[in-house]
């Protein structure tokens, strides 16, 4: 209605110039599902189990969430071994890693990952699952679920904003489970058609052979038959990598201990590595503080000395003051004094170094968005804190999971000479299709898809007519020029690139408009990678050459 004027004067009145417009969305934020130490707000202390939350930084992970399980493990004396001993996790996890969203999240934010969603979906105790937000897990630990993962799946569908989903968890449960969870995050993925699920093979942290991987992609097809008509909302990675993102020093004797007093084996293990470095004095100091660390059980003979509490015992190290620093200080002692025990200090580095590559693979996308637009294949990508594959695979070996028979292609970390580990595969789970066959194609359409719904809300319940029509035309066209001059669309020109269409006769009929439908179409040009380069060699006689005839013999 007209504005009503009853006082005289001059009024102003401002008209947008430039009218609406699309503004693309954020792709490169993913949205990770699983197990946290705790989940709670740090200023209020309000439980978040199962609730979305936003971060930016592994400070911010680790104030919502906490650090990284603690994962034990069994020592035990074996002379067929290299080194004298053979390590093996502790049962009550699922597997070599266990929890490993911690981890995964420090991977993400190494390969250029930033803004993304955490949804905790327990703590890592068997018996605080899930409690409130200040209850740090110190129960036996708990076994991975698949039920658990399905309700932080449903909860991160409500979360506005996330492009990926990834569930690095998922893994390490039994095939069944593992089927569950992914057909859940691939239907999820198809439903909202806004994000892309993020998939690592079942059992991939044991598969380090060909043979083994090849099982496990068996497995995965099997898994996922269920969904297959949403498999073009996924992709999948393998092998497993070897990281370097958990180092010595994040280990610790308290990992070896044994919760029920048999100890005897590794303290012996010690003990002899001692012996035959050290003599008194110095021997004494080690033995102590190897009891210390491992003490024996009742009864037994030789090594029962007690390191003392206050470090009087130990001159080599100042007094601790906390029992923090205690803890340090003895961890330190056995790595600096005994090689037996520096060695199995890294081989628990290496057990937990073993992780899948969901959320490496996730830093990948938001690294490639943010500096090459999500229109380029997140491929051909060097890959940070990560030291090899599990498996290196031969360009015949990965023939059969880039274009399997079924489509159901699966992309290949590999070892590229002078670069390190690189992504060498772009494909989602619809290989066998000419649409969706690519990941940037895939994920460019959910780009495109969901800019310009997020834009045409504020045209929800306006006149459906001429006007609207051509505003609307106008404003998708508008953005998708910007794209093409990015170079998200093929074609010499914008036309070429797109077209756009909105009106009675070309995309409506009169029954549209009395249901009250407005219908755009847009017709893009998508730009696909070259991902077969065929160089052509002949060869061709010199300039002035004489003809091969007339040379002489």
């Amino acid at each position: 209605m007209a504005t009503q004027y009853r006082t005289p004067g001059v009024y102003i009145t401002e008209i947008d110039a430039f009218g609406s417009s699309v503004v693309g969305v954020a792709t490169g934020v993913p949205v990770f599902v699983g197990y946290t130490q705790f989940a709670g707000n740090p200023v209020t202390g309000a439980s978040l189990y199962n609730t979305p939350v936003a971060i930016a930084s592994m400070a911010e992970f680790v104030s919502y969430f906490g650090g990284p399980a603690v994962q034990r493990f069994v020592v035990a004396a074996d002379a067929a071994a290299a080194d004298g001993f053979t390590l093996a996790p502790v049962a009550g996890g699922a597997g070599p890693d266990a929890f490993n969203l911690y981890w995964q999240m420090r991977l993400f934010f190494a390969n250029g990952g930033g803004d993304c969603f955490i949804v905790s979906v327990g703590s890592y105790g068997a018996d605080d699952h899930p409690t409130n937000a200040g209850n740090i897990g110190t129960s036996p630990p708990g076994a991975i679920r698949a039920a658990d993962l399905i309700g932080g799946i449903n909860a991160a569908g409500h979360a506005v904003g996330p492009a990926m989903l990834a569930v690095p968890e998922a893994c390490q449960l039994d095939l069944a489970g593992y089927g569950t969870v992914a057909c859940a995050m691939l239907t999820q993925a198809d439903s909202l058609q806004d994000r892309v699920a993020i998939l690592d093979l079942p059992g991939c942290l044991a598969a380090d052979s060909f043979a083994s991987l090849t099982a496990a992609q068996d497995d995965f097809w099997t898994a996922i038959a269920p969904a297959l008509a949403s498999v073009r909302y996924g992709a999948a990675y393998a092998p497993a990598v070897h990281a370097s993102i958990v180092a010595p020093a994040d280990t610790s004797y308290t990992q070896l201990r044994a919760a029920d007093g048999g100890n005897d084996a590794i303290n012996g293990l010690l003990t002899a590595n001692a012996v035959e470095l050290y003599r008194d004095p110095q021997l004494a100091t080690v033995q102590a503080a190897i009891a210390t660390a491992f003490p024996p059980s009742a009864g037994t003979t030789g090594n029962s000395a007690t390191y003392s509490a206050d470090g009087s015992a130990y001159p080599i190290l100042a007094p601790p003051q906390t029992p923090a620093q205690w803890q340090l200080t003895l961890d330190d002692l056995l790595r600096a004094a005994l090689p037996l025990y520096a060695r199995i200090a890294q081989a628990m580095t290496d057990a937990l170094n073993v992780q899948p590559p969901s959320g490496i693979v996730a830093g990948v996308w938001a690294q490639n968005d943010q500096q090459r637009g999500v229109w380029n294949a997140p491929a051909n990508v060097a890959l940070g804190a990560v030291t090899s594959p599990l498996w290196g695979f031969t360009d015949d070996e990965q023939g059969g999971f880039n274009a399997p028979v079924n489509g159901l292609a699966i992309n290949v970390l590999r070892v590229q000479t002078g670069r390190g580990v690189v992504v060498w595969g772009a494909r989602t789970l619809d290989g066998n299709s000419n649409d969706y066959r690519y990941i940037q194609m895939r994920r460019e359409l959910i780009y495109v898809g969901q800019s310009i719904k997020a834009a045409l809300q504020s045209f929800v319940f306006a006149p459906n007519d001429a006007t609207t029509w051509a505003t609307v035309s106008a404003a998708i066209s508008s953005f998708l020029t910007g794209l093409w001059q990015q170079g998200g669309l093929m074609g010499d020109k914008a036309s070429d690139a797109f077209q756009v269409q909105c009106g009675v006769g070309t995309t409506m009929t009169g029954q549209d408009l009395l249901d009250g439908r407005l219908v755009v179409s847009a017709t893009l040009a998508i730009t696909h990678p070259a991902e077969f380069i065929v160089l052509t060699f002949e060869q061709m006689i010199a300039s002035g050459a004489p003809p091969i005839a007339n040379m002489p013999q």
